[in-house]
């Protein structure tokens, strides 16, 4: 609620799913470039928020106040300060702090009416002392374990930062079912995070790039084109690459011609007609469509005058220049 707390010149809790490449979002090489940049003195792109992260704001206090009446907390800290990492280069925003006052063990199992899943091997938990409380809002289904980007990999890197043993994620679906999962420290977990950092702070030095997981990932890293750079001697495995894209680019060929032939077949049967049904001997029956689109009148535009810039394809040109 506070507003991002950490630093960008180095790794904090929510950037970990991206680096360990488990981030539907982010990349390992977006997040290196965000800290290169921040370590090179640039301002981080404005980040506008969406309604969906509004929301989450907005509703991050009621979330864990229910979160802390299910697992009977009577005190809950929302901190104004990060969480620094002892013996790594981590750093943690915590969205809420739970405890007891009077110290109590409180011992839980996983119970579905009451919306609370133990993530241990035998599904019960006991608590003592404080704990990380995480918020988190979704548009998804309610699942049984709140997937890897959602909070369980933060909530390890914020146990690191933070000294406590134990966490909850309480994760607001769909705006009408609330889950509580709740989380003992995963030493493997917490291996796996400081190795991760470690290899995160050592490439920003370069920077020295991660292998890139999508053409998109490898025009972000490699944006420009050094004018004066002589050609390359590939290795020989580019040789195996070359020959797969190109038996693939003619599939691809291969396929849209029997996709055009058969689509021009079907729209001389349907002529003027939009709908069409055809039935397999199998009683399979098939919808087949050839709709009109209408574009309302439009005024001319003048479009603006644009500075030339220069971006980096997301493809490469493949052409053979002599043949042994």
């Amino acid at each position: 609620m506070v507003g991002k707390l950490t630093p960008m010149t180095s790794l904090s809790c929510s950037r970990l799913p991206a680096v360990l490449g488990l981030s539907p979002y982010s990349t390992a090489n977006d997040e290196l470039a965000k800290t290169v940049d921040a370590l090179a003195g640039k301002a981080p792109a404005e980040w506008t928020p969406n309604e969906s992260a509004d929301w989450g704001n907005r509703l991050e206090q009621v979330i864990l106040d229910e979160v802390a009446k299910r697992l009977y907390l009577d005190t809950l800290l929302f901190p104004t300060e990060p969480f620094f990492a002892k013996e790594i280069n981590l750093a943690a925003s915590l969205d809420g702090i739970g405890h007891s006052l009077n110290a109590i063990r409180h011992s839980f199992a996983t119970d579905e009416e009451k919306g609370i899943y133990v993530m241990t091997p035998t599904g019960e938990i006991t608590v003592f002392g404080p704990g990380v409380l995480e918020s988190k809002l979704t548009s998804e289904s309610p699942e049984i374990e709140p997937a890897a980007h959602r909070g369980p990999i933060q909530l390890q890197g914020c146990m690191i930062c933070s000294g406590y043993t134990w966490g909850a994620i309480g994760v607001l679906y769909r705006g009408t079912e609330l889950r509580v999962f709740v989380y003992p420290r995963d030493e493997d977990m917490c291996a796996r995070i400081a190795e991760a950092v470690d290899e995160f702070d050592k490439r920003k030095l370069g920077p020295d790039w991660y292998p890139p997981t999508s053409t998109a990932d490898a025009a972000r890293v490699w944006q420009r084109v050094e004018e004066d750079a002589p050609p390359i001697n590939l290795p020989q495995s580019a040789v195996e690459l070359i020959d797969e894209i190109l038996v693939a680019k003619e599939v691809i060929k291969a396929s849209e011609e029997i996709v055009d032939d058969r689509q021009a077949q079907l729209m001389e049967m349907l002529g003027n007609h939009e709908t069409g049904f055809a039935t397999d001997s199998d009683g399979t029956q098939y919808r087949v469509r050839w709709p009109s689109r209408t574009y309302k009148a439009q005024p001319e535009k003048i479009v603006p005058a644009k500075e030339a810039y220069t971006i980096r394809l997301k493809s490469v040109d493949i052409k053979v220049v002599s043949n042994g």
